[in-house]
């Protein structure tokens, strides 16, 4: 192999990019392998500045751990395919691994550049957005579904199985809140002034109007709130029931592109799909 190749392969290794690009930065580097890295990365910032603005609604969401903490993470990208590809699989894990391990402050820039690399590499706009890191003061469990739906579940005591499920659970019925009084004030105002308005087009006396009221408030209540749920493995109890003598301290959920505008699929029922 002669040495511009050596160089080539050197190069596609270092940065990933292609067989072209590499022996182009290779060229206007004159063969100055750190000066040819330079290059790559000015012209991955730029690439990456011109796809920042396209949306990027697939991607992953999954949950990471080591001794010390646990991370929920979405990573996005433009489409599906690309999130299914092993370089932005890779990223995730890479990504999860530094802020495991270190403050967001220490390690922002690096991850920015990382993610720099993967969009020239890839072609597509990749975002960072959102995490949560949780130190493993109690007991904490993590559950994935297919990397597009995911959540923790902070516990007081140990329980695994117990954990599984709440996760599961949390998947599959995207509670609001814990329970009643956690909920927001803003959202029951809001359900109760939807039903309200349902109730005035029927023609029943006002104390049978309050009483329907009543029922559908106490309904969303129990469908929205984790404690009160109806357990997605037995619907004739509830989840404050399973849990017994334990404590939920604290709970996550992340949906791939949840609250952007994309092609809608029902993760959750999938789910339910491989409860039942």
């Amino acid at each position: 192999m002669n040495d511009s190749k050596i160089l080539v392969k050197q190069l596609r290794e270092m940065t990933g990019a292609g067989i072209l690009d590499c022996k182009k930065y290779l060229i206007k580097a004159n063969n100055n392998i750190d000066e040819a890295i330079k290059l790559f990365r000015s012209e991955a910032g730029v690439k990456a500045d011109k796809k920042g603005a396209r949306i990027a609604a697939e991607g992953i969401v999954n949950y990471y751990q080591n001794e010390e903490n646990i991370l929920l993470l979405e990573l996005n990208s433009e489409t599906d395919f690309v999130a299914r590809d092993s370089n932005f699989i890779d990223l995730a894990k890479s990504v999860a691994n530094k802020l495991l391990e270190n403050d967001e402050s220490e390690v922002i820039n690096e991850i920015s550049d990382e993610i720099k690399s993967i969009i020239s590499k890839l072609g597509e706009n990749i975002k960072l957005r959102r995490f949560i890191k949780i130190e493993k003061n109690n007991y904490v469990y993590g559950y994935a579904h297919n990397n597009k739906i995911a959540s923790i579940v902070e516990l007081k005591e140990d329980d695994e199985k117990l954990a599984k499920d709440i996760c599961m659970q949390i998947v599959a019925s995207n509670p609001l809140a814990l329970n009643e009084a956690s909920l927001d004030n803003d959202t029951l105002l809001s359900e109760k002034e939807i039903y309200k308005k349902e109730l005035d087009n029927i023609d029943k006396k006002d104390d049978i109007k309050r009483n329907i009221l009543e029922g559908k408030m106490k309904k969303f209540i129990n469908d929205n709130t984790l404690l009160n749920q109806p357990f997605v493995k037995d619907p004739s109890t509830s989840l404050s029931k399973i849990i017994k003598d334990n404590e939920i301290i604290s709970f996550t959920r992340y949906e791939v592109g949840e609250g952007i505008e994309k092609k809608s699929e029902d993760f959750a029922q999938e789910v339910y799909n491989q409860i039942s």
